[in-house]
């Protein structure tokens, strides 16, 4: 799935704060917090982050893609609560 919006703020200032892969708590309301596997940097493609959610549960994402010149990155679940089918 492919999804996206239309943020009325300046791209520089939202990509900051979107960029950080492991900054989801900051701005995401039901993300307690966030944890890049392994110590590895949240702007290394291939890190993990493990999220932890205000209800309890807990889902991984695998950052795929991160392009500054682009202001635009990609990731996928390996683990989630959420019931999805491909």
């Amino acid at each position: 799935m492919i999804r996206s919006t239309v943020i009325d703020w300046p791209v520089e200032e939202v990509w900051a704060v979107l960029r950080d892969f492991n900054g989801h708590d900051r701005w995401h309301p039901i993300v307690a917090d966030s944890v890049i596997e392994r110590g590895q940097p949240a702007d290394k493609v291939g890190c993990v982050r493990w999220f932890h959610l205000r209800d309890g549960s807990e889902l991984r994402e695998l950052l795929l893609t991160l392009s500054d010149a682009d202001m635009a990155f990609s990731y996928c679940l390996l683990e989630t609560p959420v019931p999805l089918l491909n």
